[in-house]
């Protein structure tokens, strides 16, 4: 007795072939929903791309350099001295990010003279730059920094709009966005900030 052999129809190549697509389907679909959720995510409570606008922080950045900022890194600790953070004035939250160097840290003394700044009267060293500061603005007096205040600077600390001027004055932490700690833009600069 031969063995008899089945084909299959047509008809139940068709019926296999939409099977596995519905079902291979149905995976891209979900893994595209866990890619957009996740996306989301990142965007509304970890990690946000802002682009540089203007020259006061070079070197560090330049201007139209794209930087992702993230926005959980204060979350379980205070920001530390030579962070450098985005931020928007609480009158101003619809404009662009601010973003600057933290130099003054809370309940703090600075002054700026001679070129140099001083908290609580002691120079302050290891500076990421090196320039003889020309003007004091706020700082030619004491600026005593509140508990939640902070003192920030650009480093192109010539040509920088920062806590010296008085629409910037000092930073509380509630307009504090996030850490600007890797650039994405441009690809020759790809990398992590100092």
């Amino acid at each position: 007795m031969g063995r008899r052999r089945r084909y299959r129809s047509s008809y139940d190549r068709k019926e296999f072939d939409i099977k596995d697509f519905l079902s291979e389907a149905g995976q891209w679909a979900i893994a595209i929903l866990i890619a957009v959720i996740l996306a989301y995510s990142i965007v509304t409570f970890g990690v946000q791309s802002v682009t540089m606008i203007g020259q006061s922080m070079d070197t560090a950045l330049a201007n139209q350099d794209v930087v992702l900022i993230n926005k959980r890194a204060y979350t379980f600790h205070k920001p530390e001295r030579y962070d450098i953070i985005a931020f928007k004035l609480k009158e101003d939250t619809e404009s662009y990010f601010n973003i600057k160097r933290i130099v003054g840290l809370p309940g703090e003394t600075v002054q700026i003279k001679n070129g140099k700044i001083f908290i609580d009267g002691d120079v302050l060293t290891n500076l990421p730059f090196e320039d003889l500061i020309m003007t004091e603005g706020l700082a030619v007096d004491t600026v005593t920094l509140g508990e939640n205040e902070y003192f920030v600077m650009g480093d192109n600390c010539n040509n920088s709009e920062d806590s010296r001027f008085v629409n910037i004055g000092n930073i509380s932490d509630k307009e504090i966005s996030g850490k600007v700690f890797f650039r994405i833009s441009p690809r020759s600069e790809i990398g992590f900030i100092k």
